[in-house]
């Protein structure tokens, strides 16, 4: 990581492990206690590209969209458009650009903040499960938001939420959160006690109707501020807050499609070099061939992912900055997971010294850098023979 952030979720560790190995997929997180609520996370090269999932996915970018294109939202543009996109918030942003509805910083900032509200969302999860699709990528190339930055702006968000004393809500409501929607109980209490401006105000935005979300970004005010505002009304009873549905799609796909099945055919090789553009030559050959290729950059960090994953092949490049990769491939051999898994060395020191050096620290294999695609296929048809196919002319 460039910068250092304090208090980090494990979620965050693994976004930043995502940023660190420069990744482009699709990571669906899955509530620990209720299956059905998902979260989607899109990367390229290691950046947020899009997220959506949560209670609310059609609301969010409904109001979004209303608030930073207010213009096209006046014509009623969105009652025409049509999308049959499995990620209809983007091919709808997509045609309002291309037709001139709207303008790139528009586009840009309706993509910003949704993403910042699901990881103010997705963040706050104690109980979590992942999927990690690589590979995968979406039509949205426009907007690319730092992993770090996004974190840290969810950091000081919740820590104004703290500091505007919202903690009695957490207590007053265990599931308390912003999705939930306001709803006067003695409207006759309320009008004896405010202005006839604010009374009316407040009789238009809570019917139950709108969230917190919602009436935070219609009244142009910090989320944290408008709730305070709220606080004393909650604890006399005069308003209570209510979970309400979210709006309906505008895909015709249903919502249960996003969800990508689980490649299994796919073999999962790993490529440990601080160079990202050798793993990016890798990835070139070998993709198209049928396998999926794990980035890691920095070996002491993705050791746990490397455990986790358990690649049927290992790339290393020794030395590297952080560690030395002839130990680092003794070390692999020792454990359990790895005393059998093909470990390539890469290295631009072709000697016979290198060489011998590598196969007494357990490597199956030796490559030289610049790699040759050929000598790359070679490798993996030896110990892959079933799978692999040439793709070289």
């Amino acid at each position: 990581m460039a910068m250092e952030l304090e208090g980090i979720t494990k979620i965050a560790q693994h976004l930043l492990l995502l940023h660190q190995q420069v990744a482009t997929g699709h990571l669906v997180i899955t509530h620990g206690k209720q299956s059905s609520l998902q979260w989607h996370i899109y990367f390229y090269l290691g950046r947020i590209v899009y997220a959506t999932g949560g209670v609310h996915p059609v609301r969010r970018w409904y109001r979004s969209f209303k608030y930073y294109c207010p213009e096209c939202f006046g014509t009623n543009w969105l009652i025409q458009a049509q999308s049959e996109a499995i990620l209809w918030e983007i091919d709808l942003l997509n045609q309002a650009v291309r037709q001139g509805c709207i303008s790139s910083s528009q586009y840009k900032a309706v993509i910003q903040n949704v993403v910042q509200e699901v990881m103010f969302g997705v963040l706050g999860q104690k109980f979590f499960t992942t999927q990690w699709f690589p590979g995968q990528q979406i039509p949205q190339q426009a907007t690319f938001l730092s992993v770090e930055q996004l974190i840290r702006d969810a950091q000081a968000f919740r820590e104004q939420w703290r500091d505007c004393g919202l903690g009695f809500l957490q207590e007053l409501m265990v599931q308390f959160s912003p999705d939930l929607a306001p709803v006067l109980k003695n409207r006759a209490l309320l009008e004896a006690q405010t202005s006839s401006k604010s009374y009316k105000s407040m009789l238009r935005l809570m019917r139950g109707q709108h969230t917190l979300w919602d009436i935070a970004l219609e009244m142009q005010q910090p989320l944290p501020i408008v709730v305070r505002s709220l606080i004393p009304w909650i604890r006399r009873g005069i308003i209570d807050l209510k979970e309400i549905s979210d709006l309906p799609s505008l895909s015709s796909k249903p919502a249960s499609s996003i969800v990508p099945l689980p490649i299994a055919s796919k073999i999962l090789v790993a490529c440990i070099d601080e160079n990202p553009g050798v793993s990016q030559a890798i990835a070139q050959v070998l993709q198209p061939m049928g396998y999926e290729v794990l980035t890691i950059l920095n070996p002491l960090r993705g050791m746990t992912l490397l455990q986790e994953r358990k690649p049927k092949l290992i790339f290393l490049a020794p030395p590297t900055s952080n560690a030395n990769g002839y130990e680092l491939c003794a070390f692999l051999r020792k454990t359990s997971d790895f005393q059998t898994t093909p470990i390539v060395i890469l290295t631009k020191q072709d000697s016979v010294v290198d060489r011998v050096r590598a196969k007494m620290a357990g490597a199956s294999e030796f490559l030289s850098k610049p790699l040759d695609p050929a000598r790359l296929q070679q490798v993996m048809q030896k110990y892959f023979p079933a799978t692999s196919m040439s793709v070289v002319a």
